[in-house]
């Protein structure tokens, strides 16, 4: 039997994963995974998820499948297809890891797992004290959310989102502040009210998945402040606005990493040790 691994996105084709699959999958030691991208729009209706969902649970070469930008309506839409799910899937609302085992699916969400392990690597291994802007609420943003409070000792915790609907959602999720934006020059009044050394993340898919940009060309940035981008693919303005200001910008290489990493080793049934990880990295950065 093959082992089939399903990637459900938006522009899945132009992933770095497309490139890099094979070489990990080879030092994984499943040299015979391979990698089906399915494509889904942004905003499609609620049986594009059921398709999906359906697609795998019929599929008897399918193990599973990792999730991007379609997290939250996957879980919304498709739940009833789901034999199970784990706590933080349950607990946000979300699917970014789908297990399949003789057409019975798990879903889970890893990304307070990936959250964790890149916010831990882009702050040298230091606990986060300072103040957090989450620029956007949905699955990897309301994740992050949690992960700055059950392992970190944040000032300040903000998530932004243009639904109204959505902060009214995850109110009893997590503690923290909830602002509705309108326009990019929302987060550039509200990123300069911050403290130095806060921290400032674009969780949303702009600058990817979509045009545009959270913020304006004119955003400040308070000192030692850091600005992170979930996204390592695209125009990534917000790094590029970061970088004019001085201040450090992080893209979402290594957010990519670890999610892919931890997924593909749930699916495809290994485990990513840390020499594993190295070498996966280094394949990685090769491939890039």
């Amino acid at each position: 039997m093959a082992n089939r691994m399903y990637f459900v996105g938006v522009s899945t084709g132009a992933s770095s994963i497309q490139r890099i699959f094979p070489e990990w999958v080879r030092l994984a030691g499943v040299p015979d995974a391979v990698l089906i991208g399915l494509d889904i729009p942004v905003g499609a209706s609620p049986q594009a998820y059921r398709d999906a969902a359906a697609r795998m649970k019929e599929d008897p070469d399918c193990r599973g499948a990792l999730v991007t930008t379609h997290k939250v309506s996957l879980y919304r839409h498709a739940a009833d297809l789901f034999e199970a799910f784990d706590d933080d899937a349950k607990l946000l609302g979300e699917v970014s890891c789908v297990v399949c085992r003789g057409g019975r699916l798990q879903g889970q969400a890893i990304d307070t797992l990936t959250g964790e392990l890149s916010l831990r690597t882009l702050l040298r291994g230091e606990t986060f004290t300072g103040e957090a802007l989450i620029i956007g609420a949905g699955g990897a943003g309301l994740a992050l959310a949690v992960v700055l409070r059950r392992h970190h000792r944040p000032a300040r915790v903000i998530l932004t989102d243009v639904s109204s609907d959505r902060l009214r959602e995850i109110g009893c999720v997590v503690d923290a502040e909830r602002m509705a934006i309108r326009a990019p020059s929302d987060h550039d009044r509200l990123i300069a009210s911050l403290s130095p050394g806060c921290l400032t993340v674009n969780a949303t898919g702009l600058g990817k998945d979509r045009p545009g940009s959270p913020v304006t060309q004119g955003v400040r940035f308070p000192p030692r402040a850091i600005a992170w981008d979930f996204n390592y693919r695209g125009d990534l303005k917000l790094l590029g606005y970061a970088r004019q200001a001085g201040v450090e910008a992080v893209d979402g290489w290594e957010y990519f990493l670890h999610g892919w990493s931890q997924i593909m080793a749930r699916v495809l049934g290994f485990k990513v040790t840390p020499e594993l990880f190295e070498q996966m990295r280094g394949a990685a950065a090769r491939s890039r």
